[in-house]
């Protein structure tokens, strides 16, 4: 059995209350038979670039002659802008003075702790404002803006009237995941906005008098598609199981892996692309310095019954059912500090097995694709949002609706969505969650290293935000948990700390990340941001406390938040994502702290990303959605 290391990602970010700068140094290309060497330095992925061997007979289910393309150098990522949270803002009209650089002035008090520079530019599309620290309160910036008063007032009627419509009283509000309550919703008075243009005078913007009503938002519909007139699409989809479908059609495993090689622009034959990334649990990885052991049961269980064309994979018969389409605008970056972004959009596969005596089987083998949706700037992302938005007045099943969700996921899953990264493919990462191969859970994350459009295979690499499990209860962990740091590093007191892969050796909630001397609050965040604690104790429905969940909600997921499914069959979701609830309303449900008892938390993780988009829609930046976007703080979390 073949042996790859790979060297640390040293991914670490120095967040302080301005400015985020997360350094990422390339893991190294396996150096596997028909590639050339690559290394890491102090400056990132040195590798010596040779043309990839697509000619080259296609794999068999063997390691041995598994290959993988050398890669490009992995360049740092330019800093991520990040303000803290609003306290107060005042707006006061001055459309009668003629500035150029605005018709209004915007003042905000942040909660800041000194640190901010006593300049901040805010970025609304094609025009920059600068934001100024008030020397009589060092708290407070004033910026001039354009703003859109009459319009202002037009959509807080429409709010009003939206609010009345769907009977709600309050926003969702949450700390990171966590469920806090419902804040009751706030209106500015037109009178009051009329009387301070007339008269130049400043009034008070509080955050609820923007806040939409969550329910104006269909789960089902715009944030996760699982419904099987989706999944199922005759045009979009395959299914080898019955032998349904279009194996080209648009949401296939093998469109999306086509797209991904793009081999008209890198010369790499998909099916080769595809079983590169196969043949990786094969090998037996080394990543900053720990073992990923090798899974040979890919074989067995995935590509020993995959026919073949002339030695290769038939993409036609992939055994990969799509689960969902998901959204994950809430992903996205601050829109008006540094540009930010539209978030993710995923595909959610799940593997069936073909039995040998016929027929196929269910597996607990998820495949996750992650893109990037390559749009920036406060009125595209808007933009983009509200096309999802949009999705909610189409009735799914309707000859309407799968041409205007694709319409939406062409922008991201196409050949060449993303021309400046490798493959031209906006791919983020590509992860898997299985214990198919192997009874112990595992996840691993695969990337398309570099920063330019390269041509490159998947490569595995380290498991975002996870430490190694040995890091598990030990001073190191601690020392981590209380830092403050809010990515895991590579390293952390001189001794190697991000994990290769991520194990989960039970889902129990004693099982979740600890370590004595870390505060719980701290402990509490650093587990949850990992993916085996989040799919697990700490997250998940354990009886602790007892709920008593209704029938139709399902028995809880084991350590998937989307499961796999029989065909015709819609995937269920965990409790973490619809609460007591379900896909159509979901709600959340309590969790004792799992260490400690207390406190409870609250969680329900689609109530959180129905709240957010439905705060996105039907406003400008211009208006309503500046001000809610300087008063966004990005997620900052990898799932």
């Amino acid at each position: 059995m073949r042996t790859c290391t790979i060297t640390a990602s040293a991914s670490r970010r120095w967040w302080t209350p301005l400015t985020a700068f997360m350094l990422t140094f390339g893991l190294a290309a396996c150096d596997l038979p028909g590639t050339q060497s690559a290394k890491v330095t102090d400056k990132g992925l040195e590798a010596d670039i040779g043309a990839l061997d697509t000619a080259s007979p296609a794999f068999t289910a063997t390691p041995s002659i598994a290959r993988a393309g050398a890669f490009a150098a992995t360049a740092e990522e330019p800093p991520v802008l990040r303000l803290p949270p609003v306290e107060d803002m005042l707006l006061t009209p001055l459309e009668n003075l003629g500035d150029p650089a605005g018709n209004a002035l915007l003042s905000v008090r942040f909660l800041d702790d000194g640190s901010l520079p006593d300049a901040l530019p805010l970025v609304v599309d094609k025009d920059t404002f600068t934001f100024k620290r008030d020397p009589s309160d060092k708290t407070v910036f004033n910026g001039m803006i354009r703003f859109d008063f009459d319009r202002f007032i037009g959509e807080q009627k429409d709010r009003q009237s939206l609010i009345a419509e769907t009977r709600t009283t309050g926003e969702a509000t949450f700390a990171v995941r966590e469920f806090l309550g419902e804040e009751k919703f706030q209106f500015i008075d037109p009178q009051i906005i009329q009387r301070a243009r007339q008269t130049s005078t400043a009034f008070r913007i509080p955050r609820q008098a923007f806040a939409m009503p969550a329910s104006a938002v269909d789960p089902r519909r715009e944030l996760m598609i699982t419904d099987v007139s989706v999944v199922n699409d005759p045009t979009r989809t395959f299914d080898i199981c019955n032998n349904t479908g279009n194996p080209n059609g648009a949401w296939t495993f093998k469109t999306l892996m086509t797209n991904m090689a793009n081999q008209p622009f890198t010369g790499i034959d998909p099916a080769v692309f595809t079983e590169n990334w196969l043949q990786s649990w094969n090998v037996n990885h080394t990543i900053n310095t720990f073992p990923v052991p090798a899974r040979p049961n890919i074989g067995p269980l995935v590509l020993n019954s995959w026919p073949r064309i002339a030695g290769k994979l038939d993409l036609n018969r992939s055994p990969f059912r799509l689960l969902a389409i998901v959204n994950r605008v809430d992903l996205r970056g601050n829109t008006v500090y540094g540009g930010g972004s539209a978030g993710e959009g995923r595909f959610v596969f799940g593997v069936v097995n073909r039995n040998a005596n016929g027929g196929c089987s269910t597996t607990p083998f998820l495949v996750i694709f992650e893109y990037g949706v390559p749009i920036s700037g406060c009125t595209n992302v808007k933009n983009y949002a509200q096309q999802w938005v949009n999705l909610g007045s189409i009735a799914l099943g309707s000859a309407a609706f799968n041409p205007a969700l694709q319409a939406i996921t062409d922008q991201f899953t196409t050949a060449n969505a993303a021309p400046n990264k490798p493959n031209r493919s906006a791919l983020n990462q590509l992860r898997t969650n299985e214990n198919a191969l192997n009874p112990l859970w595992e996840l691993r994350e695969f990337i398309l290293p570099g920063r330019t459009p390269v041509a490159t295979m998947l490569n595995i690499v380290s498991t975002k935000n996870a430490p190694h499990h040995t890091r598990n209860n030990t001073a190191q962990l601690a020392n981590y948990m209380n830092s403050g740091l809010t990515s895991v590093p590579a390293s952390h007191l001189g001794s190697p700390f991000l994990t290769g892969s991520n194990f989960n050796f039970s889902i129990a909630d004693g099982a979740v990340w600890n370590a004595p001397g870390a505060t719980n609050a701290n402990r509490h965040r650093v587990s949850l941001d990992t993916c085996n604690a989040c799919h697990g104790g700490e997250t998940r429905a354990n009886g602790n406390p007892a709920v008593a969940f209704p029938p139709a909600n399902g028995p809880e997921t084991n350590f998937v938040h989307i499961d796999v499914r029989l065909p015709g069959a819609q995937s269920r979701l965990s409790k973490f994502l619809i609460g007591t609830g379900n896909l159509a309303l979901p709600t959340t449900f309590p969790k004792n702290d799992p260490i400690n008892g207390v406190p409870q938390r609250n969680f329900g993780d689609l109530l959180r990303r129905q709240q957010d988009l439905a705060n996105l829609m039907n406003t400008t930046c211009q208006t309503t959605g500046l001000l809610q976007a300087i008063h966004f703080q990005p997620l900052d979390m990898v799932h």
